[in-house]
């Protein structure tokens, strides 16, 4: 009887790589076709198992993103494509700011002493409301809120009403500014 692991066979596929960085994934399976490697890509996230409520397992694995496994007979040669791809900087993923549209919005002076008489938002979504509410003041924007049953009225100073408008845009939509 031995007391060692019986090995993998030859076939069975073992997990090479797993991450979240599209460009990452998209690399290495570039080259891993290249090499004539074959492999398997799982996608992580779109599964039905439940997320733990522990936000640091003990077995720490991505969430969402990818994984890439090989035949165990290939893992050698996978490791060493892998391993110059894992020495690149990671792809700058900030999206750019347009030429000026910030710049113009941001010279606009805030006047502390006026007082939010400008209607912004309007509604009962109350994570919309936070949100909102902690952007406006991150960018330095006074809010006056007035509640009326589920609704709360959100309203800014005049001379930050084009700044204000453009971040619940931002907000709203999800976009950069334009």
């Amino acid at each position: 009887m031995s007391s060692q692991p019986a090995a993998a066979p030859e076939g069975s596929f073992v997990l090479l790589w797993a991450g979240e960085e599209p460009d990452m994934h998209a690399a290495l399976l570039e080259q891993l076709d290249a090499a004539g490697i074959p492999y398997m890509v799982k996608s992580l996230g779109d599964d039905e198992v439940a997320l733990t409520a522990d936000p640091l397992p003990i077995d720490w694995k991505p969430r969402f993103g990818f994984e890439v496994a090989v035949r165990s007979m290939d893992l050698a040669a996978a490791r060493e494509i892998l391993e110059p791809l894992l020495d690149r900087e990671p792809l700058d993923a900030e999206l750019p700011e347009p030429d000026g549209a910030v710049s113009a919005l941001e010279a606009l002076p805030v006047k502390h002493d006026e007082i939010p008489s400008i209607l912004l938002w309007s509604g009962d979504d109350r994570r919309f409301l936070k949100f909102l509410t902690d952007a406006l003041r991150e960018n330095e924007i006074p809010v006056r809120t007035e509640k009326s049953g589920a609704q709360t009225t959100i309203f800014v100073p005049p001379s930050c009403d084009m700044r204000a408008s453009e971040i619940l845009r931002e907000v709203r939509e999800g976009a950069p500014p334009a």
